[in-house]
């Protein structure tokens, strides 16, 4: 049975094995996670229950998903839980919702069932990357979670922000501090802290190869000798709701994902979200984009995408690799900087990915940035957005209206920008994917 005992050891083997570093703020969380797994195998603790899990959070790489990784693979069987990134889970709860009021006898709010048989399939939600942008999310969040905690749910969520720091600048913010009220009284608010960001290790134990590229030969090369020059054919896969799209992949092989060759503008620029890139993540071992390129201070919204894609395949332990125009760094430039040089950003490594120097001086640069968003006070003036009876809606899917456009939408760009780097920083490494 997996206890305290059980992640401790889990603990001590990754260490010895250098997929983990000591850690302090680590050691303190591995504890506290152990004795809630204890407790959650008691009789005692489901009368009792004290809180209803943990809302870790923190800087950039400091190890939060992987201790979120080591609690989850390590509870006791008997014990259901899901393992999910957000989006993954907004996706799914979007989808019931849909069903739900589609149905002929479909009466008032759907939420308290849905949030019944969550937790009825999984006891515990291991939810990576909590964030929040969009009003239709922040709106029924209280009502959903309200439900998946009085049925004695357990969320063990990641975030790089504070809970008081979620959809900051969001329209109509006051609908969602009732959430994050519940969120503070019902999960211990733990903070990992610590500047170092494990992603960017060079480290000895793997080697990393080049992942981004701006000379056309050479990334072509790269696909060739990975694929074995194997034949790549249009393949429709399955997304959601009777949805499918079309990919470029090899042979698809019983022993192995295939390759999928996309270009930036099929994926980023075309009206795709995250449940087409769940899709995609989850039928491609490794995604080879090309026609990435500098973006402008207005496509907030083509930013989000490539971000959230890069989120997705990390999480399904799917590797990019880009061909780019600029250098990793410099594509951002117009989203970060608002136009001033990001030369000293750059200095060090011309594609910003083998070393930790310059990406410290980007998310110095980014915490500048947050204080200056425009929108700040609370101010929707400057979003795109509708009205349904008394409520301001952002305007996702219409046709040139941006849902990253001020308000919680920009903020969570700028501030995601640095993650997206450390993640294909990681992918570059050879120990990417490799299971603990």
């Amino acid at each position: 049975m997996a206890s305290e005992h059980g992640q401790k050891l889990a603990s001590l083997n990754l260490l010895s094995a250098g997929r983990l570093k000591p850690n302090t703020e680590q050691a303190k969380l591995a504890s506290e996670l152990g004795h809630l797994q204890q407790r959650l195998t008691t009789t005692r603790w489901l009368r009792q229950n004290t809180h209803n899990g943990f809302y870790i959070h923190g800087g950039v790489g400091t190890g939060k998903s992987r201790m979120a990784d080591l609690f989850a693979a390590t509870l006791p069987s008997q014990i259901t839980r899901r393992r999910a990134h957000f989006f993954e889970f907004m996706t799914d709860i979007h989808m019931r919702l849909h069903r739900a009021r589609s149905q002929a006898n479909y009466d008032g709010d759907p939420l308290v069932q849905i949030g019944h048989a969550v937790q009825k399939e999984s006891s515990v939600l291991c939810l990576d990357e909590f964030q929040v942008s969009d009003i239709a999310d922040a709106v029924i969040l209280k009502r959903l979670f309200t439900s998946f905690w009085e049925r004695g749910g357990i969320m063990i969520s990641t975030s790089n922000r504070h809970p008081t720091e979620l959809y900051k600048n969001g329209l109509n913010r006051g609908l969602f501090i009732p959430f994050i009220e519940e969120l503070q009284r019902r999960c211990v608010v733990f903070q990992m802290k610590g500047e170092h960001d494990y992603r960017m290790d060079n480290g000895k134990q793997y080697q990393r190869h080049d992942i981004f590229f701006t000379d056309a030969t050479e990334f072509q090369t790269s696909f060739s000798k990975v694929t074995d020059d194997a034949l790549v054919k249009s393949i429709e896969i399955s997304v959601v709701m009777g949805r499918t799209m079309k990919v470029n992949a090899t042979e698809v092989n019983d022993n192995a994902k295939p390759m999928v060759s996309a270009t930036f503008s099929s994926l980023c620029e075309a009206f795709l979200g995250a449940s087409d890139y769940h899709a995609l993540c989850n039928f491609a071992s490794t995604i080879y984009l090309s026609g990435l390129r500098k973006f402008r201070s207005d496509e907030l919204d083509i930013v989000r995408r490539f971000i959230t894609l890069v989120d997705i395949a990390y999480e399904s332990r799917t590797r990019i690799m880009c061909l780019s125009t600029e250098p990793i760094l410099k594509t951002f430039e117009n989203i970060i900087l608002s136009g001033e040089s990001i030369s000293e950003v750059e200095s060090g490594s011309d594609q910003g990915l083998s070393t930790s120097k310059p990406l410290n001086k980007l998310r110095e640069v980014l915490q500048d940035q947050n204080l200056k968003v425009k929108g700040e006070g609370g101010s929707s003036s400057s979003m795109m957005s509708t009205f349904i009876n008394d409520v301001e809606w952002s305007a996702t899917g219409l046709k040139k209206a941006s849902l990253a456009t001020g308000g919680a939408g920009e903020t969570d760009v700028r501030f995601a920008i640095v993650r997206a780097i450390s993640r294909l920083s990681e992918m570059s490494s050879e120990g990417y994917g490799v299971k603990d």
